[in-house]
């Protein structure tokens, strides 16, 4: 892929998971949730109770982010801890009834917004191909197992980005943010609260911590026709980040195609007749 296929990836992969983080906080509760987050709550979904320490190894959080998002979802009344019957010195995170309704909801809605995006992830999954490839999709009924997969592959992705960005320097909406200013020229700090689904103020909020971090820096001067225009550049350590994440398009792209293919076709009808008869001669 050249740079402009995979700066085209990143928009369109940034654009899926902002719809779906948008479905996961309108559902679960939460407020532009992590990629980890909805992992980690992915997992609850099928175990109903999860230890500490599972959480952190399929999440990729250390102990003590599990611990804050744990404490947060335990303020919600979404989970309780308690010490597993099978080990007293395990701690097991376990849904509430309350829990339980929200993930429901999520399930619900996490498919009607799988069923949603369908052209969205043709678009990734044919952007993602060699040419002559074809990329062949599996047929998941579970929209929760699809979802988890699809977070998997964000954390990935977010793990191609250097240390600085990733270990509690950047929050999701900080580096969304530093994707849409990275690849796109021009961007002033209005353009943001759409996308980012925060308000103005909120917006400034992290372009402030954008610049503080060094990874952005305001400009004046770049709008002939306005000299008092602010426009938003990344630094060399910001275009550094997202060129990170390119690298890690680039690296998993055959498993992003086929992924991507698989949301493209889910929920169809002859998709799933075909998995009912693949079933039967099993």
């Amino acid at each position: 892929m050249d740079a402009t296929a995979q700066g085209r990836a990143m928009e369109l992969l940034g654009r899926f998971n902002d719809q779906m983080t948008g479905v996961v906080d309108d559902a679960f509760g939460t407020q532009w949730a992590e990629i980890e987050e909805i992992l980690s709550i992915t997992v609850l979904m099928t175990d109903h109770a999860v230890s500490t320490r599972r959480l952190a190894e399929i999440s990729g959080m250390d102990r003590r982010a599990v611990s804050r998002m744990v404490a947060r979802l335990r303020s919600e009344d979404l989970v309780v801890t308690r010490r597993s019957d099978a080990d007293g010195r395990v701690v097991e995170v376990v849904l509430t009834d309350h829990g339980e309704r929200r993930t429901e909801m999520l399930r619900t809605s996490i498919t009607d917004f799988f069923r949603q995006s369908r052209d969205l992830a043709h678009e990734i999954a044919q952007g993602l191909q060699s040419a002559g490839d074809s990329a062949e999709a599996g047929t998941s009924s579970d929209p929760i197992d699809l979802l988890r997969r699809v977070c998997e592959a964000g954390a990935s992705l977010v793990g191609f980005m250097p240390d600085a960005v990733t270990r509690g320097q950047l929050a999701a909406r900080q580096r969304a943010a530093l994707v849409q200013i990275t690849t796109r020229s021009g961007v002033r700090p209005n353009d943001l609260p759409p996308s980012l689904a925060v308000s103005p103020a909120g917006a400034a909020y992290i372009v402030d911590q954008l610049c503080a971090k060094g990874f952005v820096r305001r400009r004046r001067g770049a709008v002939p026709e306005d000299g008092r225009a602010v426009v938003l550049e990344a630094t060399t350590e910001g275009v550094l980040a997202v060129r990170a994440v390119m690298e890690g398009i680039e690296h998993q792209r055959q498993m992003l195609a086929h992924l991507f293919a698989e949301v493209a076709l889910w929920g169809r009808p002859e998709v799933a007749v075909d998995s009912s008869r693949a079933a039967a001669d099993r």
